[in-house]
């Protein structure tokens, strides 16, 4: 059945969102299974995940989990300082005890990303990304990740940006990590945003979604942040990097406008839904976000013909009595004055 109300469309969207709970359920056994070899062979003193699936505002498909990797003490003399070609063999070490264990395992196949060994297992349809790194000598939080191309080790606060995401995501009541999904969904289904990362997504929504919100109120309260937020700095949950530092003028003029449209539309749909024309404001909703929000059933020929009496006219061409849709109706002169 199709949902026939706002907050019922929003939770179908919503759930279609989700990750596939075998292959969330897959990622996490590995995940413990990696560590496991690892600190058994001396090579790992622990690890943790990282990354979007960490912070549960990775939408479906799954495609990679991120994992750090943290190095024994013991390896830091020999291969912290730069120039050493510590974060080479780290890497090397990780493929040598992975290797033992899964042998049909493979690596770097879709990418060799410059801070992770990407392996890849014949039984899993997702990669696992294996970062190297050292706790932070000083005790803080943030740890020194390895980078194979530069030959050196980079500061990385990556737990505070998990931390700080969570207790977002606890402010507004468990909401926040399924709106912003939300957001990269809407990234995804729009051509012009294909170049953001899934992180610029966040952070705008981290902005934007201070408190506990209906998702389409959120949605509107995100996209009208981000059509001014992204002609200046966007700056990451954390509040430490620019994630628009290398965006020209132009790319921002076109996100402006890719999410102000948006905007503009939520804001439509908002108040039709208020006027009871739910399932007008489903079809402005489904045209913002594409598949898989749910489409509304048809509009009958005589439902248009009501409608077209007063009213108005949605963006999307229907006919509604409410006089919240974006062009008014005026019913035509059958006749002219001489």
């Amino acid at each position: 059945m199709d949902p026939t109300t706002i907050p019922a469309a929003f939770g179908h969207f919503d759930t279609e969102l989700n990750l596939d709970p075998t292959e969330r359920d897959k990622a996490m056994d590995r995940h413990q299974e990696i560590t496991d070899v690892l600190t058994e062979a001396g090579i790992a003193a622990s690890a943790f995940l990282q990354g979007s699936f960490a912070r549960k505002t990775m939408p479906k498909p799954l495609k990679d989990v991120d994992m750090v990797i943290l190095l024994p003490e013991a390896y830091r003399t020999a291969w912290f300082d730069p120039g050493k070609g510590g974060p080479a063999a780290a890497m090397a070490r990780l493929r040598h005890e992975i290797e033992k264990r899964w042998p049909d395992a493979r690596f770097d196949v879709d990418d060799k990303p410059a801070h992770a060994l990407q392996v890849t297992f014949p039984d899993c349809s997702f990669t696992f990304d294996l970062v190297p790194a050292f706790a932070d000598a000083a005790g803080g939080e943030d740890v020194f990740i390895a980078d194979r191309e530069l030959d050196r080790w980079e500061r990385s606060n990556t737990r505070t940006l998990r931390r700080v995401v969570t207790e977002r995501n606890q402010a507004t009541g468990g909401v926040f990590v399924h709106q912003v999904r939300m957001g990269k969904a809407f990234k995804s289904d729009k051509p012009q945003l294909h170049d953001l990362c899934g992180l610029v997504i966040e952070s705008l929504c981290y902005a934007a979604i201070t408190k506990k919100m209906p998702h389409a109120t959120a949605m509107v309260t995100f996209f009208e942040h981000a059509a001014t937020a992204v002609m200046g700095k966007v700056m990451d949950p954390t509040g430490v990097d620019d994630l628009a530092e290398k965006w020209t003028s132009s790319d921002r003029k076109v996100y402006s406008q890719v999410f102000a449209t948006a905007a503009a539309r939520g804001k439509e749909a908002l108040g039709l839904a208020s006027d009871g024309e739910h399932e007008a404001a489903i079809e402005i909703w489904h045209s913002v976000f594409g598949d898989p929000f749910p489409a509304p059933s048809a509009q009958t020929p005589a439902q248009a013909l009501v409608a077209l009496t007063a009213g108005s006219i949605t963006s999307t061409g229907r006919a509604v009595t409410s006089r919240r849709g974006v062009q008014p109706n005026r019913p035509a002169r059958s006749w002219r004055t001489p």
